[in-house]
């Protein structure tokens, strides 16, 4: 049975490269990052938002794309039923994920359901957490870098940062893992969001980056979302 999507953000120019795109979130994820500000979508109870179908008729012509988003979008029931109906009505489809559900992912593009695909690199292999099952969630990521690469033209390598979590050491050696396994694109750096809602309830970074260290020293160009201002100067 398909699950509605818990939200809806109706307009993002951000979150689909070059289209215009609303986000669908979904409740229910099996990890649970210190950063993440979405903690209310833990559980896969609670209220949903069931018109889905009415808002993206109203929206044609003006959107371009749907972001599926949670969460973690792919464990949602009926994922694959949403992606179809989403795409005969003439939308692209975007699936944000955390990497841990590759049989998933391989079951949607397999029946080309989604277009983009956004892939979390959470933490290097030697500190990846592991699932509730037990299973490491490096495995479950490397497998679902492999889908991607052979089955998405379109798609990325996202990892959240926050400089006392993740050294530049760490992020080097993540663009190293992403590399050798034949990822050659940009390597995406998302700045944590500072709020007092995340999971593991974070103080602000008490550092900053080395940007000319990461610059210089990884094998993939690098991308910088949402850093602050004065990294720029």
């Amino acid at each position: 049975m398909m699950k509605e999507p818990a939200d809806i953000t109706p307009l993002t120019l951000l979150d689909y490269p070059g289209k215009a795109a609303c986000i669908f979130w979904f409740r229910g994820c099996n990890l649970r990052c210190p950063y993440c500000y979405n903690t209310h979508l833990f559980g896969m109870g609670g209220s949903t938002r069931t018109d889905f179908r009415e808002f993206l008729r109203e929206r044609r012509g003006f959107l371009d794309a749907v972001v599926l988003s949670g969460g973690e979008a792919s464990l949602s029931p009926g994922i694959e039923d949403m992606c179809r109906e989403i795409r005969e009505m003439g939308y692209l489809v975007k699936l944000d994920t955390n990497g841990s559900n590759p049989e998933r992912l391989e079951l949607l593009l397999s029946e080309q359901l989604v277009d983009y695909v956004a892939l979390d690199h959470k933490a290097p292999e030697h500190g990846s957490p592991r699932l509730p099952d037990g299973r490491s969630l490096f495995s479950q990521f490397e497998k679902c870098l492999g889908l991607i690469l052979h089955f998405c033209p379109s798609h990325e390598i996202r990892t959240t940062c926050h400089p006392d979590l993740l050294r530049e050491e760490d992020i080097l050696a993540m663009a190293h893992e992403i590399r050798d396994r034949g990822y050659m694109g940009t390597y995406y750096l998302q700045h944590y969001f500072h709020t007092d809602r995340t999971h593991g309830r974070l103080p602000e970074p008490s550092r900053r980056y080395d940007r000319a260290v990461l610059d210089s020293r990884s094998p993939l160009p690098i991308g910088y979302r949402n850093f602050p201002e004065e990294q720029y100067r």
